[in-house]
């Protein structure tokens, strides 16, 4: 099985998740990790499942993740996607009234999702948030261990 996992990072967490994902998915399969800047070198032909990840920015992923999924086509009539996202922990997120923004203002892995969906990917998984303990990180505790976790169903 081909696995391609994409992600962008602004300070180095979303960088560290796809690395776990990447890793939990690896044994027995070829899996390349690549950074957005290689994605469009990579076609997707033969390749089984396709995941992407993004830090949460403004209530969307990074442009240049949002221009990707906007733009990805399928190579395969319902090629199976994934997408994550790194994002404030809810207790992080101050005033407290600013958390109902956050919550309603969305996240970077379901704008993903729905741009893939549109394009016709079969998603694969819900999309999945990891937790940073402030703007630039660093991640809680256990998210390396919950991205590994999450990623192994991918592939169940």
């Amino acid at each position: 099985m081909s696995i391609i996992v994409v992600y962008d990072s602004v300070f180095g967490n979303t960088a560290r998740i796809a690395d776990a994902v990447a890793g939990a998915l690896r044994p027995g399969r070829e899996v390349k990790l690549l950074r957005i800047e290689e994605a469009a070198e990579w076609p997707l032909r033969g390749v089984e499942l396709l995941v992407m990840g993004s830090p949460t920015r403004g209530f969307r992923p990074t442009p240049a993740m949002s221009e990707l999924a906007a733009v990805l086509r399928p190579a395969v009539p319902g090629q199976a996607a994934a997408v994550f996202d790194t994002r404030l922990a809810p207790e992080d997120i101050h005033p407290a009234p600013l958390r109902w923004v956050v919550e309603a203002g969305g996240y970077a892995a379901t704008r993903m999702a729905e741009k893939l969906d549109e394009g016709g990917f079969t998603l694969r998984g819900a999309p999945a948030g990891f937790l940073v303990g402030g703007t630039e990180g660093p991640l809680k505790p256990g998210e390396l261990e919950r991205a590994a976790a999450w990623a192994a169903t991918l592939i169940a």
